[in-house]
């Protein structure tokens, strides 16, 4: 049963990173929106993502409810840690969603529209970058096993070169997948050059980042590029992310964005195949050497099979109503 709730992890985070990663770099976009152009973006942005957004976080929630009951031990050391990083990322959400509302939904039309639109923007680059420097932090292995004192134990694991030039490396793919995903929105029109624009831009930003990510691992001491040689799954992952890059450039020019849709999420899936492959089947690394296995420190087998069930019956009722969701509220509106 550990294999079904181990793919239900990681199902349940690509998910999280592919649907919530394209609203919060959605709020990236608009800090290079000019000021004349503001309000009709957000406009467009409201009609794209008002409807489902909220409904992207029930990813992030599967992967913590599945941590705290499949694996007690990993959550409890990943979230004491990490808790700074952790909580900054769940204010940022907060944040984010409590300035989406207000800015849409306030009945008073007043200059507090702009200062929701600074905190929607300010936490969309927040919450991405706080989650990649906790996948930096739990890959890094500066994690103590004993409590060094304040600074050593809950501090030093995650503010460092690599957490958050992986951080950054997170922000620029979820930027990406913003503009990809604006480019295939009707309500646009005139702005489809420009989302164009702006995605090339980022896609360009997100390969830079993450030649970054392995130069910062060298500095930092963690010879990633040897883990990815040395991992068959990893090195042909990482092999067709990039193999598609030239592809994907072909697919802007195409009218239809629904091919440019699929091979970003393809992209996607297989940076997150390989960031499991080279981790698996280890969740965090210490600074002794030691890791913390995801097979070694399960819950007992009764409470994985009752979890698997949950999650089986669960995907079972919830995914068709989820993907009827998507399909009413993107469906052109005949007038």
């Amino acid at each position: 049963m550990i294999w079904i709730v181990l793919f239900f992890l990681a199902l349940s985070t690509y998910l999280y990173c592919l649907l919530g990663g394209a609203d919060f770099g959605i709020g990236v976009h608009e800090l290079f929106v000019k000021s004349k152009r503001k309000r009709a973006h957000e406009d467009i942005v409201k009609e794209a993502m008002g409807p489902v957004w909220e409904a992207n976080h029930m990813w992030l929630i599967i992967v913590v409810v599945i941590l705290f009951v499949g694996f007690p031990k990993v959550y409890a050391e990943g979230s004491t840690h990490l808790h700074i990083p952790i909580m900054l990322m769940l204010i940022g959400i907060i944040m984010r969603g409590c300035a989406f509302s207000f800015r849409h939904y306030d009945s008073v039309e007043d200059g507090s529209r702009k200062y929701y639109s600074l905190i929607f923007s300010i936490s969309s680059l927040l919450t991405p970058i706080m989650l990649g420097v906790i996948v930096g932090a739990l890959t890094l292995g500066r994690i103590q096993t004993e409590p060094l004192g304040y600074y050593e134990t809950y501090v030093n694991p995650w503010l460092n070169v690599f957490s958050f030039a992986v951080g950054l490396f997170v922000l620029s793919i979820f930027t990406f997948l913003a503009g990809v995903f604006m480019i295939g929105e009707q309500s646009i029109g005139a702005f489809r050059l420009n989302y164009i624009r702006r995605a090339k831009i980022s896609h360009i930003v997100m390969v830079i980042m993450g030649g970054l990510v392995f130069l910062a691992a060298e500095l930092s001491g963690l010879n990633l590029a040897e883990k990815f040689l040395k991992n068959h799954i990893a090195l042909v992952a990482i092999f067709l992310a990039t193999a598609s890059h030239g592809w994907l450039w072909l697919l802007f020019n195409i009218k239809s964005a629904w091919r440019l849709r699929f091979l970003t999420g393809f992209q996607l899936l297989m940076v997150v195949v390989a960031w499991f492959a080279i981790m698996y089947p280890n969740a965090l690394y210490y600074a002794d050497g030691s890791a913390l296995s995801l097979l070694e420190h399960a819950a007992p087998a009764k409470t994985l099979f009752m979890l698997s069930l949950a999650l089986i019956i669960g995907s079972v009722i919830f995914l068709p109503l989820l993907t009827y969701l998507f399909v009413v509220f993107k469906r052109p509106v005949k007038k």
